[in-house]
């Protein structure tokens, strides 16, 4: 049983004539009786019958109708919901974004797309770089932004944008009037860190240990607003993104150093499974994004 059959018996069921249903559907009667009797087959039941030369729907074909009736209306219905998702008139969207991205980058650029594809529904989940990685291998999140390293051979890993770590700290720190400081100026400070997982956290490790910084842990935060806060209260210092200080710095609550010689750049990263299949929502959404990024 299928769309076309269902088409052909509902035809007959409401004018009563074959001939008419095969003239007005551009097939042969041969045709449509067929297509009747497969699907009084596999039924079980007469849909039809003739009383004289005049053709009538039995009580079995009757109910039927009810029901092909309300299928192919909700077949309509089905087509043209998924014409509207296609055309962007409606839809939903699950975005996975690691913490620096989904706090600073995203938040507009999605607010902006929202308003020209007002019935787009787009909801976002923010978490570190290892669980947005897992949450696409379990299919939670359709895309997703990250900053940090990805390790499953199953997720496709494409350039977003470039990103700049720097070192922060307090007004009131001793190094604060400084723009660049050498290693051994950090060698006795305290540095307030994101959690495992992050991937500022990660980078931050890898690029220290690379150039044989040696650092201090004060303290584990998993929020960069929390890291700043404790920053800007001399609790201790940091090393974040610079995309995530351009209010602090402009009131003069924080001071942004460079470490001389030590190279802080890094790549965010879109990445998506393997297997997912790119619908036209996902595809002018990221389109939209990767021309909507800040430098």
């Amino acid at each position: 049983m299928n769309e076309r059959k269902l088409k052909i018996f509902y035809e007959v069921a409401k004018s009563l004539n074959m001939t008419e249903v095969a003239k007005n559907l551009y097939i042969t009667q041969p045709a449509v009786s067929m297509v009747i009797s497969e699907l009084e087959d596999e039924l079980g039941v007469k849909l039809f019958e003739r009383i004289g030369k005049k053709l009538c729907l039995t009580y079995e074909g009757e109910i039927f109708l009810g029901y092909v009736r309300r299928i192919l209306n909700i077949y309509d219905e089905c087509r043209t919901k998924i014409g509207n998702i296609n055309n962007l008139k409606c839809g939903k969207l699950r975005i996975g974004a690691s913490t620096t991205i989904g706090i600073y980058l995203l938040p507009k650029i999605i607010g902006s797309f929202n308003n020209i594809y007002k019935d787009v529904e787009i909801s976002i989940a923010i978490e570190n770089t290892k669980i947005i990685e897992n949450m696409l291998l379990e299919n939670k999140i359709d895309i997703a932004f990250v900053e940090g390293p990805i390790y499953s051979d199953e997720i496709v890993v494409k350039d977003f944008c470039d990103d700049e770590l720097v070192v922060i700290v307090s007004s009131n720190h001793r190094l604060s009037n400084f723009y660049e400081v050498d290693k051994e100026d950090l060698k006795n400070e305290k540095f307030i860190l994101r959690e495992a997982g992050s991937g500022t956290r990660e980078v931050f490790e890898k690029t220290f240990l690379k150039n044989n910084i040696e650092y201090k842990t004060a303290f584990e935060l998993g929020n960069t607003e929390a890291i700043k806060k404790a920053v800007i209260s001399n609790l201790g210092i940091s090393c974040i993104s610079k995309r995530c200080i351009n209010d602090e710095i402009k009131l003069g609550l924080i001071s942004m150093l460079k470490i001389k010689d030590v190279n802080l750049k890094r790549k965010f990263y879109f990445i998506y499974h393997k297997d997912k299949y790119f619908s036209n929502l996902i595809n002018v959404f990221v389109d939209y994004v990767y021309n909507s990024i800040p430098i």
